[in-house]
């Protein structure tokens, strides 16, 4: 045999050396996301509920009450290895959870294997290992402290153990489908794809209808139970109740105004073609087309599963996107079948080409690459945010009542939620155990209504939230200082906090012009009162509060 053609037929030839191949990569994809891991970056959004979920399990042992958490099998788990712990230091639980995750991204190389070996050789489905374990937004994803990684994990498992021809894997694949409903129970839908290809594929006999009704039964009885436990804590189940509260969002909105339904579809349509293409950037590209092609010859249960899988984990993202949730995660679940369908163009690459050893080298090297490449383009700026929680952390000791609202909670003024927990003496503490903040803030009362309870969830700890008028500084056209300020002044703000973007999504550009002017000019509103800089405090983050004198302002504005 031609030494052209030693690397591929090594790996087929061998049961060993593909697992060390593979256990290589997996380590190189662990280091890789070692170098970017935001240590000591507290957690934000989605991954604070999750936290403070996970922490009150641990402390009582049972599935806490008073949370919103519907998907609570990742802060479960979490809430395992928080157990296991010895620290007072609560970014140290941060960092764990952020870590769990990063495990469950590298650990999913072994199922994505196992799961192309179902289609192809094993050196084509190392090829597609390679392809997930580089993957850059999966990398990036690693680090929210979000159930993606685990949800991905359990799908692959899934796919693999169901298309096993062994059918205590089968049975155990149903058992896995519940996991991956508790994960997230969109996960529900899996059921669909499962059991009409076990009809397709075990449809001659009897018996089988038999096997079927056990899988079922393994699922049922998984739910039932966490079901109930969500009922008592919630008072919701977590599955039935949530998907259908798709339908009747859309019913509602329907009925409310005739044109919803076409604008649901176009706007859930454009999305979800816009999304799926840039999901295949920057690796994916390359490869998925020819899969695509590929997967519809020769018809079979093992494509038909593939298949079934991606029309039906399309339905949530579909949902997603015509609501405008403009989030690529929704799609991550199916990066282990994209890897599949990838395996088809490496397929065709290394049985049409003579040197595929050079061909096989390639694809190696250009996927790693182009993940460094786009994992360093699009890397968090870690020092930044280690920055803004410890200038956070300084102005949360005054007593204030700041401007910033809701929609400003999604990147550093976030922080804010940990800072009571610098007067902590010892971590782990139940969630309403938190003393109080010294920082209040208000938003506007129809997000209030909408969004109190996810408001809680992200941030528990920031004190009482006032209901104010419904004010939305972008649709009101508040473009001046004068209408701003006496929205201020209204709602009984005491300080004004701005960084050097103020990026906030409830103003508008005028506005955030003025703004900037407050931030770059100081001098010339004497009724603001600067009392923190921190550039004053060696940070390279740029942040000012002012305290608002409103005695000296009204005398300006008759002044100006």
């Amino acid at each position: 045999m031609s030494a052209k053609l030693n690397i591929v037929n090594t790996f087929e030839n061998s049961t060993k050396k593909p697992i060390v191949f593979l256990m290589l990569i997996g380590l190189a994809g662990l280091i890789l996301r070692l170098v970017y891991f935001p240590y000591d970056v507290p957690l934000f959004n989605d991954s604070q509920g999750y936290f403070w979920y996970a922490i009150d399990m641990s402390i009582l042992n049972q599935l806490p009450y008073g949370h919103s958490v519907v998907n609570n099998g990742w802060p479960s788990f979490l809430s395992i290895i928080f157990q296991l712990m010895d620290s007072n230091n609560f970014l140290d639980y941060h960092n764990m959870q952020r870590f769990v995750g990063v495990v469950f991204s590298v650990a999913t190389i072994f199922p994505v294997y196992f799961l192309c070996s179902m289609y192809f050789k094993k050196s084509y489905s190392l090829l597609g290992a390679t392809l997930f374990i580089f993957e850059p937004r999966l990398i990036q994803n690693s680090f929210i402290g979000t159930p993606e990684s685990m949800y991905i994990f359990l799908m692959a498992l899934l796919l693999f153990l169901f298309l096993s021809n062994n059918f205590k894997k089968i049975y155990l694949a149903f058992g896995i489908v519940a996991l991956l409903a508790i994960t997230r129970y969109e996960g529900l839908l899996m059921i669909i794809p499962l059991s009409v290809v076990f009809f397709i594929r075990f449809r001659r006999q009897k018996k089988d209808l038999i096997k079927y009704i056990i899988c079922i039964s393994i699922f049922i009885l998984i739910l039932i139970p966490v079901s109930s436990l969500r009922n008592e804590t919630t008072g919701s189940d977590g599955f039935i109740s949530h998907i259908s509260h798709g339908s009747k969002y859309y019913q509602a909105e329907i009925q409310e105004n005739s044109s919803a339904f076409g604008d649901f579809l176009y706007l859930g349509s454009i999305n979800l073609i816009k999304y799926i293409g840039w999901a295949q950037i920057p690796s994916f590209i390359i490869f998925i087309p020819l899969g695509i092609i590929f997967i519809f010859k020769k018809m079979d249960y093992k494509k038909s599963t593939i298949i079934f899988t991606i029309v039906v984990m399309l339905i949530p993202a579909f949902y997603a996107y015509s609501r405008e949730f403009q989030e690529m995660k929704y799609l991550y679940v199916l990066y282990p079948i994209f890897c599949v369908l990838a395996c088809f163009a490496f397929k065709i690459f290394l049985e049409k080409f003579h040197r595929r050893n050079l061909i096989f080298c390639i694809i190696i090297g250009g996927i790693i690459l182009s993940s460094i490449i786009f994992v360093e383009w699009k890397a968090m700026d870690n020092e930044h945010y280690r920055e803004a929680y410890e200038i956070l952390a300084e102005i949360g000791q005054k007593e204030m009542k700041i401007n910033k609202e809701l929609e400003t909670y999604g990147g550093e003024f976030t922080y804010f939620s940990w800072v009571s927990l610098q007067n902590v003496d010892e971590f782990p503490i139940l969630k309403k155990e938190l003393p109080p903040s010294k920082i209040t803030t208000t938003m506007r009362g129809e997000s209030t209504r909408g969004w109190n309870e996810q408001l809680k969830q992200w941030n528990p700890d920031i004190g009482e939230l006032e209901l104010q008028e419904s004010i939305d500084y972008h649709n009101t056209e508040i473009d001046n200082l004068r209408d701003y300020f006496q929205v201020l002044e209204k709602q009984k703000i005491t300080h004004l906090l701005l960084d050097e973007i103020n990026n906030s999504s409830l103003i508008n550009d005028e506005l955030r012009l003025h703004l900037r002017d407050i931030f770059n000019h100081e001098n010339k509103y004497p009724f603001l009162v600067k009392e923190y800089d921190s550039r004053e405090n060696g940070f390279n983050y740029h942040v000012k509060l002012f305290k608002i004198d409103y005695d000296l302002y009204n005398e300006w504005i008759n002044e100006n």
